[in-house]
């Protein structure tokens, strides 16, 4: 090898060592790395949440978001037992005060607040065939009538409650003095989608058996979701407890700054607009 040739030969192998060394250090620092934030939400929040991901993600392409929705007891036992989770999103505030006063307490302290309201309603279906007891339905009152044998609400059951719409409900039906009537002929559902979908679907499966279900309680955003049930009645606000939705960072969350802009995010006029306009919640 003649010495034009070596010096050539030498200077592509320091290139390569180069290059090499190079990409070694680009390898070590990822360019477009993406944040995960762990959501558990009251279901009734699901459309308005997914609605708000979209604008959220859109204008943050480096966060993620991954919501868990249902019953808001269900979450809150999801989350005792070690599940992932950095926000929580409750239908109600005997759910989050469980977490607030724990010793210590796990919340992020002074991450606590409500985003938005709600109001409760009884439905009834409106898809043919519709019975004679549903179609007279004009009241909460109303459910005492003969006619009427099936009434689908959440889960009440627990300390804290299940579901916290099935609480609601039950606080209504004792207000008016009638839930000891009615109790015989409720069937409780596992969360307040499922309830609306009894009554759509006119049947709700308890114990591996069909119960016809001629009305159920549900909050007024869910009712405007479907197409298949009508507002009998809208419970006054003075017969339950303010339905209100707490939220709060988990303290053991592992991207608190992601969480509290999240968190800012939603008491922020774009995803305040999409819970009032688009979806009828009560802004808080």
């Amino acid at each position: 090898m003649n010495r034009r040739r070596l010096v050539a030969w030498m200077a592509t192998a320091v290139a390569s060592m180069m290059l090499v060394i190079g990409l070694q250090f680009v390898n070590l620092s990822p360019a477009n790395s993406t944040t995960t934030l762990n959501v558990f939400a009251a279901v009734s929040l699901t459309n308005a949440l997914n609605d708000i991901k979209t604008q959220y993600q859109s204008a943050n392409p480096s966060v993620n978001i991954v919501y868990t929705f249902g019953a808001s007891g269900t979450l809150l036992s999801q989350i005792q037992a070690g599940a992932t989770a950095d926000i929580f999103i409750s239908a109600a505030t005997d759910q989050m005060d469980v977490l607030q006063n724990a010793t210590p307490s796990k919340l992020v302290a002074g991450s606590r607040k409500n985003i938005v309201k709600n109001r409760l309603v009884l439905i009834a279906p409106t898809t043919p065939p519709v019975s004679a007891g549903s179609a007279a339905l004009t009241s909460f009152n109303g459910l005492t009538n003969a006619n009427i044998t099936g009434i689908a609400i959440g889960d009440y059951t627990g300390t804290p409650p299940l579901v916290p719409a099935g609480n609601y409900a039950k606080q209504v039906l004792t207000s008016r003095g009638i839930f000891t009537t009615v109790s015989p002929k409720t069937y409780l559902a596992s969360n307040v989608r499922n309830v609306l979908t009894a009554v759509e679907n006119k049947t709700l499966v308890v114990g591996g058996v069909n119960k016809t279900i001629d009305a159920g309680a549900v909050y007024k955003t869910d009712a405007a979701i479907s197409s298949k049930v009508r507002v009998v009645e809208t419970a006054l606000t003075t017969e339950s407890d303010p339905i209100v939705y707490p939220l709060g960072i988990l303290a053991n969350t592992t991207v608190l700054s992601t969480a509290q802009s999240f968190s800012t995010y939603l008491s922020g006029t774009t995803a305040q607009n999409i819970f009032k306009n688009t979806y009828g919640f009560i802004l808080p």
